[in-house]
Formats: structure tokens, sequence, C-alpha cells
């Protein structure tokens, strides 16, 4: 049975009772005290013994959230030796091993270095990634922390503190301002109980409490995220006192459904081969694309060795160096040589490194990048899905409006900081700090509330900072009267507190009486209090259940006069206004007394009389209006977002109607939207049952603001996006966003507010908490992913290169002109820093126009391909004419191997010859470097905007220096006789980067007319899927409709129409304004949780 409003059951002790589903919602909120009592057998007086509550402790287990085995670093390094190009490259490696140890030179240490040198690559690699991802996670870990270590419980009818994970089922639990609830409670007594319940829902309020028997709800009831009786594991008491029966326990907790979808689910952790940990179901798109283009790229290889294999033993093709050995064990080493040309292993190594480098660099955008993987994948982010509450808005309730005696006023300043903003006349803008009326109804506000305003220490920074304690609905009204110098210490001080009555629901509001013997005046100067006033109360609450009992009002000089029935419409008409504008608006009134019937000290005299008699012919000092405003520069941020194509859609706990005026205020929601792109979650599970698929698919396609939605509805919301394609980041930063932020492509957390576990499950983390970084490292991480693709396509033209070369050098009969150690040296010294520069290109100033790429475009596009393959045929034809040159003119005339061979000291020549065409082919791939840093755009504009280029261009030079002129090194162990070639060899050499520059250039007018073509295609695609989204919905929605399933339940109509404004398609239910474009969608639903709601 469903229960908490959530789909967790209670397993702890007895089970619930099974009920029908036609009798409604169950759970602990719904039973009484007896029923709970009982199922639990427990006592409300002396609760558990101990033997009982031992004996459930051992049955349910300790009350702790279960943590799954976490791997370690050695079994992550093993798991990146299983990736495929990984594989491939260690087989290599052995067959290069296993050869020479069967040869003549198995005694020659020197012989092994290609082996050696490629394990030493393979082990770099995944040493690099292994230590990377033990660096994340601890989410769990997080989870665990928030909880206190003891709490107080009944047992054995005595009062006992007890350790938190000791605390079972049926437990009688007391708790008090300033306690952790340790398990979900179901309260059987309250007194003013409040509970912070932000981590769990995301709203900042402090919620009331009470022990009352919850009503199942009617049918069109408005639902509350969670029930008035129950207390939850993990969220804070704020004020009170209370008593509740402990109903769930660890993992069957609220907080503990969390932690299941952290893990998964329920089911075990899944494993590799070895139990070695799987971590492909959390793989961003690089990851699968860099996996998929391996995958590719090692079939590839393997048929080319095993055809270039096939040829060199057909024309019996023999080893230069020991003609005596069969000519199969040669093609092996050559086969081996192609492996080691034609695997990218750079790629992964230069991927790590670039991703390395761009997460360092977004550092100082605000954001800091858990899993390297991840930082390309905010720039294919088409959906930004953002928390509100701390995220888009500050996550502070502030007052921002203040009315008194008929005249509005404006207060500055966000946040809790009283040093910043001032109090001003709405019209005419005039300082109005020193007003009768603003000064009053800030200081009868304080009179009537408990918080207070210091300055503190950050443990983080250091820096002192303003912070409130107390109620959070409260601290909009301390910080403002610091704004016109009321002091919290002088006031409180000043006026002696005789009678409190806490805010109630009951009550809505909440009611304090102070001394002020001896004064005619409320302050100096301010309002003015009756002749004989003795005490003051203050009243602060719901403007309604104040304002029916106010029977005068202050005017502006502080006098009091009658308040009129007229004036209560004109009053009501502002708060209504304020209301309109997802403004929280209290009201605060006084009643001047002149003595109380009773003792005011006396405590037997209860609560309620004290109220009744304070709160009668009230005078109306003021309204507050106050909101959680949203962060600065949050309207550009999204829409600079959307002219990049990326739709933000606004996900929090608040109603419906707040929702919206707080989307329309950050640019979610335009001006002439209303309500029509915004949704109640309820109608994604009218009944208490979701949506099908594709009824929840047509709903969030458009929909861009969702109210009420708890931490199932944002899993369901972000489970939609990605069924449709999108690539859908998720920002947040309480627990409650924790299994979004999991699910999601790609988890954004806040940095300051946010909790230890929304950080442990995201993937990113927002340093400064601004929605503003967003935009910055979606920006980035287009710019990272651009350079990832330039210089993979580089270095695929580079191998294909190398095997077209070794390829034609086995076919022709001609000597392969370079060994496996020098094309490791090739690619991993000299090709290696220009590729990593690659990846550090400048972005192109209009990256935030293009459209996010598709979440399934591989790294390499079909023109990307076409532009590697034919410059790899370009190196390849220049390189082989340099190298057809120098045999010529070292070799005596002669290109043929078996010719060469017959030469007197054949080895040096073919070394000389080797050696120019190895430097012929540096120099070329340096130049390829430069025209690879734009695929359409010819290589003189901005030459020298990359500076690391030029660093990297230097590094390959000076490791062609080495290669070629170290004694000992270049000879003995790469083969290469620099200064044997002579001035003639190095001259020679500039005839192949000469050759690349210039056929490269001119195939570049081919590739600008292909990314031309591409845009275009990917234009036509998307109104394609539009298309056939649109018809599969017909489809089902007709199905549906014929078969009398499910429509009538939810009351589903769409309407289909053309549409798109801006680049961020939108509806019109009126038609009233013209469309053209993108197929977009109308919804409009109807439930029982939201009456008759337009949905876009």
């Amino acid at each position: 049975p469903l229960w908490l409003e959530a789909p967790c059951v209670v397993r702890c002790g007895a089970a619930l009772p099974d009920m029908d589903a036609s009798s409604g919602p169950s759970g602990p909120e719904y039973e009484t005290e007896e029923q709970l009592l009982l199922r639990f057998k427990s006592n409300a007086e002396t609760g558990l013994t101990s033997a009982a509550a031992e004996q459930k402790l051992k049955e349910d287990g300790p009350n702790a959230l279960e943590k799954p085995p976490r791997p370690t670093l050695l079994a992550l390094f093993v798991a990146q030796l299983l990736g495929f190009i990984i594989i491939l490259l260690i087989c290599a490696a052995v067959a290069s091993v296993v050869v020479n140890a069967t040869g003549n030179k198995k005694d020659d240490v020197l012989s092994y270095t290609t082996g050696i040198a490629i394990f030493v690559i393979v082990l770099l690699n995944a040493g690099i990634a292994a230590w990377t991802e033990n660096q994340a996670g601890g989410a769990l870990e997080a989870l665990a922390k928030m909880s206190q270590p003891c709490i107080t419980v009944v047992r054995d009818g005595k009062d006992q503190s007890v350790d938190t994970e000791t605390v079972v089922a049926g437990d009688i639990v007391l708790i008090g301002t300033g306690d952790v609830v340790p398990a979900d409670l179901r309260l059987i007594e309250a007194f003013d109980v409040k509970v912070a319940e932000m981590c769990l829902t995301g709203e900042p309020d402090d919620v009331s409490k009470n022990a009352k028997l919850k009503a199942k709800p009617h049918p069109g009831a408005e639902e509350k995220l969670t029930p008035e009786n129950m207390c939850f594991s993990s969220c804070s008491c704020t004020n009170g006192k209370g008593k509740g029966i402990v109903v769930a326990t660890g993992m069957r907790t609220r907080i503990g459904e969390i932690a299941q979808h952290l893990t998964g689910g329920k089911t075990a952790a899944k494993k590799q081969c070895f139990c070695l940990p799987d971590t492909s179901t959390s793989q961003t798109p690089l990851q699968e694309n860099v996996e998929k283009l391996g995958k590719r790229i090692g079939v590839g290889a393997i048929a080319v060795c095993i055809i270039v294999f096939v040829i060199g033993v057909a024309i019996n093709t023999r080893d230069p160096d020991n003609q005596d050995s069969p000519s199969w064990l040669y093609m092996i080493l050559i086969a081996v040589t192609l492996a080691v040309a034609a695997i990218p292993e750079g790629i992964p190594l230069c991927v790590t490194i670039s991703l390395s480098i761009g997460s360092s660099s977004m550092v100082k955008e605000n954001v800091l990048v858990r899993k390297l993987a991840a930082v390309e994948t905010l720039g294919s982010a088409s959906v930004i899905c953002s928390d509100k509450t701390g995220t888009l808005t500050e996550g502070k309730m502030t007052m921002v409006h203040l009315w008194s005696a008929f005249v509005k006023y404006d207060v500055a300043g966000k946040g809790f900081d009283p040093t910043v903003g001032k109090v001003t006349r709405t019209s005419g803008g005039a300082d109005a700090t020193n007003d009768v009326g603003v000064k009053s109804t800030l200081l009868a506000g304080m009179l009537c509330s408990n918080t207070t305003l210091s300055q503190v220490k950050d443990p983080d920074t250091g820096e002192m900072k303003w912070e409130p304690k107390g109620n959070s609905s409260e601290a909009p009204i301390v910080v403002a009267a610091r704004k016109v110098d009321w002091q919290t210490d002088q006031v409180t001080k000043d006026y002696k507190r005789v009678i409190e009555v806490p805010f109630s629901s009951s009550r809505k509001m909440m009611l304090t009486a102070m001394d002020v013997s001896g004064r005619d005046e409320l302050y100096p100067g301010g309002l003015k209090l009756p002749s004989g006033t003795n005490f003051v109360a203050v009243c602060k609450g719901a403007p309604n259940y104040i304002i029916e009992t106010c029977e005068t009002i202050i005017d502006e000089s502080g006098n009091t006069k009658k308040l009129e029935a007229s004036e209560k419409a004109e009053i009501m008409k502002t708060i209504d206004d304020y209301s309109s504008q997802a403004l929280r608006v209290l009201a605060i009134a006084i009643h001047p007394v002149e003595s109380f019937p009773f003792d005011p000290a006396d405590e037997d005299v209860n609560m309620e009389t004290k109220f009744q008699h304070c709160r009668k012919e009230l005078t109306l000092v003021g309204l507050v209006a106050s909101i959680d405003p949203e962060r600065d520069g949050v309207k550009e941020s999204v829409m600079t977002a959307n002219g990049a194509s990326i739709r933000v859609v606004m996900i929090t706990g608040d109603y419906l109607k707040t929702a919206v005026a707080i989307a329309k205020n950050i640019n979610i929601l335009g001006k002439s939207d209303g309500e029509e792109a915004a949704c109640d979650c309820a109608s994604l599970r009218p009944g208490g049952e979701y949506l099908a698929e594709p009824e929840i698919d047509a709903l969030t396609q458009q929909t861009r603001c969702f109210a009420r939605a708890k931490p199932e509805d944002k899993m369901m919301i972000v489970d939609s996006f990605q069924r449709q394609g999108f690539v859908c980041a998720m920002t947040g930063d309480g627990v409650n966003d924790a299994p979004a932020l999991n699910k999601a492509d790609i988890g954004v957390a806040m940095g300051i507010q946010g909790t230890e576990v929304a950080k442990g499950a995201s993937k990113m983390i927002l340093t400064d908490d601004n929605f503003c970084s967003i935009v910055h490292a979606v920006e980035r991480g287009r710019v990272i992913y651009a350079g990832i693709q330039k210089f993979v396509a580089f270095i695929m033209s580079v191998h294909i290169a190398e095997v077209l070369q070794i390829f034609v050098c086995v076919v022709a009969n001609i000597p392969v002109m370079r060994t496996p150690l020098q094309i490791l040296f090739l690619i991993l010294v000299t090709d290696l820093p220009p590729s990593i520069a690659l990846g550090m290109e400048p972005g192109d100033k209009s990256v935030l126009k293009a459209r996010p790429r598709p979440k399934s475009e591989p790294i390499m596009l079909g023109w990307m391909w076409m532009s590697s393959i034919v410059n790899g045929a370009i190196l390849t034809l220049v390189i082989i004419i340099v190298y057809l040159i120098c045999l010529v003119h070292f070799c005596d005339g002669k290109i043929f191997q078996d010719d060469i061979l017959a030469l007197d000291g054949f080895e040096e020549k073919l070394a000389n010859a080797r050696t120019v065409a190895f430097i012929s082919l540096v120099l070329s791939e340096n130049i390829r470097a430069y025209i690879s840093r734009s695929f359409d755009k010819h290589c003189w504009v901005n030459f020298l905007g990359n500076k690391d280029m030029q660093k990297a261009i230097l590094a390959a030079q000076f490791a062609l220096l080495v290669a070629t002129l170290l004694p000992f090194f270049s000879d003995k162990i790469l083969g290469l006789r620099g200064i044997g070639i002579g001035i003639w060899g190095w001259a020679v050499s500039v005839v192949g980067p000469v050759g690349t520059l210039i056929l490269c250039e001119l195939y570049k007018i081919v590739t600008q007319y292909q990314v031309h073509q591409y845009q275009e295609m990917l234009a036509r695609e998307a109104e394609l899927k539009d298309e056939e989204f649109k018809e599969e919905t017909r489809k089902y929605l007709a199905g549906k409709k014929a078969s009398g399933d499910g429509i009538k339940a939810h009351d589903v109509q769409i309407t289909i129409h053309e549409g798109k404004q801006n680049g961020i398609s939108k509806s019109d239910s009126h038609g009233g304004r013209a469309k053209s474009g993108r197929t977009s969608w109308t919804k409009s639903l109807c439930c029982p949780f939201v009456g008759s709601t337009r949905m876009a």
C-alpha cells in the first residue's frame, strides 16, 4: 500500500493492513493512536520494553541506511583494463613479446621495447581513469551523517537516551527544539511543533505539525507534500515539543526511499566479470561514444591486420633483419605494427587529459567537476531541470514590500544582510526609513517574533556573514527592522515580554504582550498609545484572520482612527495584489491594554484564555510582504539558455500559482504564457498512479514549470525527457533532489547551500550556487567537446595515414618504412601535444547559438570520417613520395625489398631513408595540427589564436630532435639516423608538409559544403522527429479512447498545431499568435487535484 505519499512500503514491525484500492490511500497518518500502538505492540506511556526493543532490532536491523560496497581503487583499476581498445593493445603487446621471445633476438633486451612501451601506455591510462573515478561518490555516507547520534525514547516506563541506530519500530520518541528526527514518526502529542523539511521537500518554510488523525482526502482536495501528523527522519525540529511512535526505520523511511533511488533500487550492485564494478549504467554520452568509436576502430584494425597478414604470407614477405625466419612469423610482427598504427591508443589518454584540463578551467567559472567525463555533458544538454529554492532563487525569504496607513513601501536588498538596501516609498522613491508607519510596523513585528539576527563566522571562508536564528518566516521582519535601526538585543531589553501565544494552524497567528508602563508612544515619536496603557499585545499572522478583528488603523502621523468596511475592502485588494505576485503576506496589529483580568505570569491561566483576551479591538499597524527572490543574473541566464536552444524547466514544491509567478519573473515563462505552460505534478499521478509514459511525454514536451513536485515526480520528469532523446541536466541542493541528480545525464548540485547528499549524488557542483554559472558551464562544455572532436579527427587521420603507409609498403613489396616503436613515439610523443592543444582550442563566439547536438550523435560524424580518411590519404601520398625519393637516393636507385636486401650495408641505407620519411611525417603532422583547428575555416584565419598550439608544436619539434639526434636513443632504440641523412635529407623532408598544407586546405572547400549540408539535415530530422512523435501520440490516444481505458479516468485531451518562438516552441491554446516552424503541442488536462488547468 502507498503511504507517506511515496511508493514506499512499511515493513518494520508488522506490515500495514492491505486495503482495497477503492478505499483510498492508507498509512500511519490515517490510523488512530490505538491502532498504531496495537500494531506495534507498544504503549504510549511506558513505551517498549528493553527486551522487545532488542528483539525488534534483531529482526529489522539497525536504524541506518544501507550502503553498497564501494569498489576499491584496485577493482576500478582492473575494470579499466576491460575496455575494448585496451584489450586489443594488450593483445598486441603480448604478441610482440611472444614473437621476440621466440626469435633470434630473444636475449636482446631492446627487442622487447615495443611490448613494454604498449604495456606502459595501457597502465598509465588505466591508472589515471581509476584514480579519477575513485575520487567520486560519498552520497550515502553524507545521508548517514544527517542524523544525530542520540535521541530520547520511552522504554520500560522511563525516558532514556539511546543511540539513533538502536531506535526500532514501536519506540515512543520524544522530540524538542533542535532535535533531529531519528526515524519516521507518527505524532501522538504535539505542542506547537514545527519541523524544517527543506532537506526533504526543498521548501524553506518550517512546517507546523499536530497529532490529529488525518482524514482521507476526497477527490479534488488539495494535496500536501507531507502529512501534518508525521515527522520524517533527518528533518530537524525547530519549535515546540512532541511525542511520536516510530513507524519506519532505516531504509524503510522516506529518506531511505531516496537512498534506494541513489543506489538504483533494492537490487544488488551490478557487476562485470570477476565481480568487478559495472559503471555502464552511469556512463555519459561521451563515454558511450568513445567506447563505440573504439569498438568500431578495433574491428577495423583486426580486419586490416588479417588482410595484410594473408597478403604478406602469400607473397612470402620476410624480415630484413632475419631472412631465415619464416614469413608468417615476420607478418605477425607486421600485424602488431599495424595494430599499433590502427588502434588510437592516444584517444583515451588524450580525452582524459583534455577533460582534466577542461575541468580545471571550469573552476574559474565556479563549476567543480566530480567526474571528468561529465565535463562535456552540460555542453550537450538540451533541457535543464532546475529546482527553485536556493538554485533559481536565493533560498532566503526576503521582505520586498511593506504597507502601512494606506501607503505602499518598497524594501530593497536580498538575503539576510541588513546593510544592503533600504525602505523607500513606492510612489516617488523617497527614503522612508523614519516614517512612523514603517518603524511601527517593523517594531511591532519584531516584538511578535522569536528570531534573532547576528553576524557569524563562515567556517569555510572565514568571513563574517549575517545569519538569522529561529523561524524562517520571521527572518524577513528582523532583517528589514535592522535596516531602520531596530536592534534585536536592544528591543528585547526595552520591551519586556509578559505573554506569548505561539503560532498554531488553528489560530493562524502568533500573539505576544509587552510591558510598556510609563510610555505614551510605542517608541519616541512613533505610534501613539491611549492614556493609561501598561501593556501592548501584538498579533502577527494571516491577514484575513487579523483584519476581521481590527476596529481601528493607524495613520501616517501615528494616531489611530476607525477602520471602515470600505477601507477593509481596499486593504484586502492590496493583499490580493501582493499574493498574485507570489508574495507571502503577514498582517501586524496591536491591542493596547490597561490591565489584564489575570496575572500574566500565572501558569494556571491557559493559553486560549490569554489569546482571547488579547486578540480583540485590534489596531492594524501594517502589512509585510516577503518572497524568496531570484538570484542576480538568473533572468539573463535563462534567456541565454533559450537562445542556445536549451529549455529551462523549473521543478518546485510551491503551489501552482506561486510557481507560475516566479517562473514569469525569471523568464522561464513568458508574460503571455500564464498557467498554460505549467502544471501541478498531481496531474502526473491522478488517483495516486502515474499516467502512461506516452501521456507523460506529451505533457513534459512543452511544460516548463512543474509545481507541488515530490522526489518521485522529479524522477518521472527526468525519465520522460530522456525517453524523448534529450540530454537532461538537473540542478538541486536538497536531499529531495538527490535521486533526480543521480538519474539525470548530468546532475549539478549547489556548493554552498547544497546538502552533502546532493553533492554526493551529482557529477558537478556549482561552488557559488549561482544558476548563471550553468550557462557558462554549457558554453565551456560545448567548446571542450568541439575540441575533442577536432583532436579525435586529427588522431584518426594520423592513424589512417600510418595504416595506409604500412599497407602500401607490404603490398608493393617495399621495406616497411617504420617500426612499431617508431609509430608509438610518433603518436604519443610528437602527436600527443598538438592533440591536447586542439582540445584546448578557444571556442567560437557563436557556440551558444548552435543547437545542442543529439544525444545519439557519435564523436566522429560522417563528414568528419570522410575528412579524416581524405587527409590520411593525403598524408600517405606525400610521405610515400618522400620515402620513394629517399629509397632511390640512399639505396642506389632500388625501391623493392628484395633488391635492397642484396645491397652491401643495406641496414644503414634503409635507416637513412626511413629517417627522412619519419622527419617528413612529423613535420607534416604538425602542419596538420594547425589545419585541424577548424574543419571548415582555413588555417591562416586567426593563425596564432591558440597559444597552447605554439607550445605543443615547439614540444613536438624538440621531441623530433631528440629522437633523431640523441646518441644511443636515436640509433639503438628507435633506429633513426638524423646526422647520417645530411642536409639533403633534412631539405627533402620539407616536401611532405608543403604538399600536405596545399592539398588539405584545398579539401576544406569540400568540407565547408558538407558542414552546411549536415546542418540542414539536422533541421529536417528534427521536424521529422516531431511529426513521428505527434503521430505516435495520436495513435496511442486513439487506441486508449477506443478501448475506453485511461482517457475517461484522466480526462486527457490533446490538440496539435504548429508553433515555434525564439527556438523554444510555445503553444497557444487560443490560436491568437501566429505560428510557424516546428510542431508543438497543447495539452488540456483536467484532473481531480487541479480542476481544469491548461497545460502546454
